[in-house]
């Protein structure tokens, strides 16, 4: 699949890694340490320029203030997440709701509705 020189990692469960062709590099979820699915190469995070989160379930934010406290990302959460980052020690917080869209350096960023990918009847 060509990405465009987007480079994209699977870190185990609902964590990713986008590396952009520019160099910027975004975490989504932020579950590696504790992650059984995520390879022990990638369970250090060597640089980070923006982390997104999209819920507070430990399985999509466990990690997540020790790695922002660490590298200092812009961390880009739902304003009642934000909040509790903020209130944990994370400096860069941007909040955002569904149908927002922010831009980060040359990096746009849209919160879109959660939909499911199967329905059972």
């Amino acid at each position: 699949m060509n990405l465009n020189g987007i480079k994209l990692t699977w870190l185990g469960h609902a964590t990713f890694r986008i590396q952009t062709p520019g160099g910027k590099a975004i975490l989504v979820d932020p579950w590696v340490m504790g992650n059984p699915m995520c390879p022990e190469k990638e369970k250090e995070i060597k640089s980070l320029d923006v982390m997104l989160c999209t819920h507070g379930h430990f399985d999509h934010i466990g990690d997540a203030v020790e790695i922002a406290k660490k590298h200092d990302p812009m961390v880009i959460a739902i304003p009642e997440l934000a909040h509790w980052l903020g209130k944990k020690g994370v400096k860069q917080i941007s909040a955002m709701n569904k149908g927002g869209t922010q831009t980060v350096g040359d990096i746009k960023v849209t919160m879109v509705p959660r939909r499911p990918l199967l329905r059972y009847y």
